[in-house]
């Protein structure tokens, strides 16, 4: 009787971790092919939609809007992101969590897959002419290189909190809440200040969300 409990369980630990990769790759392939085809558009066009919510996201402007937008798009330049990303890993390391620490230092590679990306694709930032622009960027426009960040970094602290086993359920809901919030106006930033066009925004997502797959795969396999 017990080694026919034992072996039902064994099947079913099998077919649950089958499932798990079906639907991982599933998603990937999902989320590659939506980005393959957004590379497409934007190389071709520059979709009306993009400048009609641009113009409808800069509708309301005032000196406050910009300066927050400012701030919640400083945290994403290049030197700031690394230094959030190596003091994040520099704590976890010091309580030894090496393994979150790890999953956090990772995201520093995630400027290095923007730069690729964007030397390949190779559109133009917002103009003038279509859109306010309130802070000057550099190099390409697609993906958005903040947004990718955003989406590996806060993403995964969310992970981190939501698998710990020393965080309380409502910490781990408030960390997730606090985290999806920065994702969501660090993306909203760049479109306000004329940095990105949604499509550039809805870019770096999709590559952010593909990235943190990977990365949190891993660091889950890694705890087991």
């Amino acid at each position: 009787m017990d080694r026919r409990k034992d072996n039902f369980i064994d099947n079913f630990s099998t077919y649950f971790t089958e499932r798990k990769k079906t639907l991982f790759l599933c998603f990937s392939l999902f989320f590659v092919i939506v980005f393959l085809l957004l590379s497409v558009y934007v190389i071709h066009f520059t979709p009306s939609w993009d400048i009609m919510v641009s113009q409808e996201i800069q509708e309301d402007q005032n000196e406050i809007l910009d300066s927050l937008m400012k701030g919640f798009s400083w945290l994403g330049t290049v030197y700031v992101a690394a230094v959030m990303v190596i003091l994040f890993s520099l704590v976890f390391l010091l309580f030894k969590y090496i393994n979150e620490a790890l999953f956090t230092l990772s995201c520093l590679l995630s400027g290095g897959v923007s730069y690729v990306l964007k030397m390949m694709i190779d559109r133009p930032r917002p103009s003038v002419d279509f859109v306010r622009v309130v802070q000057e960027t550099h190099y390409q426009s697609f993906p958005s290189g903040h947004v990718l960040f955003y989406t590996t970094f806060f993403g995964s602290l969310m992970v981190i909190a939501l698998y710990s086993r020393v965080l309380k359920l409502s910490i781990k809901a408030i960390i997730s809440l606090v985290c999806l919030g920065m994702i969501v106006l660090g993306a909203i930033s760049r479109i306000y200040l004329g940095a990105h066009w949604f499509t550039d925004v809805l870019g770096g997502f999709v590559v952010g969300v593909l990235f943190l797959m990977i990365t949190a795969s891993l660091y889950i396999r890694s705890r087991k």
